[in-house]
């Protein structure tokens, strides 16, 4: 749709969100590039141009990693209707694909640690971050008060940063074994500032920065919402993709930490599906419009 694309393209280019993280130094701007294109090639019904992309978004961060096999397969068999061996075929394709472009990867990390390293070493202190006894946030921020959701003091006496990982990890899943109960009620919690309207860290509490959240991700938030209400079950097949992702990562940063910055790389589609159904209600209440004027 055309209209819809259009009125994307123009939020897209100002939406402050992407603004601010386009000058910040971190991942969020290669790696939207990365998913968005992959998307983009998947749709295209281009597999192993989309695969190779996908697993490139995995080198720049890895939080969908386990997702990217199963992402082909619904693809391939929901979005592009193949049968079951062409899928099986694509997942293959991609497994292929997966290994050549991580190999240079796990043999950097085995002379780097001595260890294979299927990814990096930033995963033990995530988890530890969301999952600890001074953790109450659902984040990894330093609080007002000076305070921290966690301390890391005691394995600062691990040099080996692999050891040191494998130690924060053991730590972590130790805290959830034997607090399932919090566990449960901190996913809640990490949840709710994953998609919170507003951010939460200390710095970006003023009034300017929560109007400019508001007025900027509430309506693509509303408006995504409505659209899948009213049009979800009719286009389920076409952004079946798109659900997946968004619910995977979601359960991936309840697990871990939660951040309105680890939930950039969505809002994209979620702005795309907001679009769409802004220029629907558009495109009704004109209409409507000109048929009481011909009445």
């Amino acid at each position: 749709d055309s209209a819809s694309a259009i009125l994307a393209s123009l939020i897209f280019s100002c939406y402050p969100f992407f603004v601010f993280y386009s000058i910040t130094g971190l991942t969020e701007t290669v790696y939207m590039f990365l998913l968005l294109l992959s998307f983009l090639c998947f749709y295209n019904e281009k597999s192993v141009l989309g695969s190779c992309v996908f697993v490139l978004s995995i080198l720049v961060r890895p939080s969908l990693e386990l997702l990217g096999p199963v992402l082909v397969f619904v693809f391939s068999r929901f979005v592009s209707q193949l049968d079951l061996r062409k899928c099986f075929r694509n997942v293959l394709v991609y497994g292929a694909i997966y290994f050549l472009m991580m190999s240079p990867w796990w043999i950097h990390n085995y002379h780097m640690y001595g260890h294979f390293v299927r990814l990096n070493l930033g995963d033990g202190i995530v988890l530890y971050s969301g999952n600890n006894p001074l953790n109450t946030t659902g984040g990894g921020v330093i609080r007002p008060d000076g305070s921290r959701d966690m301390d890391l003091r005691k394995f600062a006496s691990i040099e080996d940063p692999y050891e040191r990982n494998k130690a924060m990890k053991k730590e972590a899943t130790t805290f959830i074994q034997e607090n399932p109960y919090h566990f449960l009620k901190m996913c809640f919690v990490k949840l709710s500032r994953f998609w919170r309207l507003v951010p939460f860290a200390p710095e970006y509490k003023g009034k300017f920065y929560h109007i400019v959240s508001l007025a900027s991700y509430g309506p693509v938030l509303l408006f995504s919402i409505i659209f899948v209400f009213l049009n979800g079950r009719r286009y389920l097949r076409q952004i079946s993709p798109v659900i997946m992702l968004i619910i995977f990562l979601s359960a991936v940063h309840a697990v871990t930490i939660g951040s309105i910055r680890y939930r950039l790389p969505l809002e994209p589609f979620l702005l795309m599906i907001a679009s769409y159904q802004m220029v629907q209600f558009y495109r009704s209440l004109f209409f409507s419009k000109a048929l009481k004027e011909r009445c």
